[in-house]
């Protein structure tokens, strides 16, 4: 075999490695502080940015537990190309709860992008419009997905929830809940307008 096909092979092969081995388990989160409702308060850092961040007690970080981990890599590479496809510059976040039911939490950060830039890309209007964020509902594959985007001083930030695919919650009735209750309860302080009836 000629050393230029072996090499080309080999890029292959590697490239195949690499894929296969991503994963989007961000295990980095420092300590959270309970705040006085006895809520773990996150502070999370995307660029040379941070913002605190509050979650229910059952939301889990630095840790794997496949039983309430509903996506797999090609999942989440599917949702980041759906509608807003810009590459991201970093992620910053991965949670998810103990309750079947609820929750796969994911967030990214786009150095430079705009929320205008994310409202063309969807092509559609919000589903909730925060002011300084927006937020909308849809279906990948069989997942029912809520992208809330941010704006922040130097771009964007995306958190992707994610639902339990095999969990009979029509029409993602318990799902929005939980996104409500967290978003625009635990956290309305991060929003100009509040959407807890999207």
């Amino acid at each position: 075999m000629n050393k230029k096909l072996i090499s080309w092979l080999g890029l292959i092969l590697l490239s195949f490695m690499i894929q296969s081995c991503k994963n989007y388990y961000y295990l980095k989160h420092t300590p959270a502080v309970d705040n006085e409702d006895r809520n773990p308060v996150y502070d999370l850092k995307f660029g040379k940015e941070s913002m605190q961040f509050t979650t229910f007690a059952d939301y889990q970080v630095n840790m794997i537990n496949k039983k309430y981990i509903f996506f797999a890599t090609k999942d989440v590479n599917q949702v980041l190309k759906t509608n807003f496809s810009k590459p991201f510059t970093e992620q910053f976040m991965f949670m998810y709860t103990k309750m079947s039911i609820y929750n796969n939490l994911l967030g990214f950060y786009y150095e430079g992008a705009s929320l205008e830039e994310v409202k063309q890309a969807y092509g559609r209007n919000p589903d909730a419009d925060m002011g300084n964020g927006v937020l909308y509902a849809y279906d990948s594959g069989k997942f029912h997905v809520v992208d809330i985007y941010k704006k922040t001083d130097n771009g964007v930030i995306r958190f992707i929830n994610m639902s339990n695919p095999d969990e009979k919650d029509p029409p993602n009735k318990k799902f929005h809940l939980e996104i409500r209750n967290l978003f625009f309860g635990l956290n309305r302080q991060l929003w100009e307008k509040n959407a807890d009836g999207f």
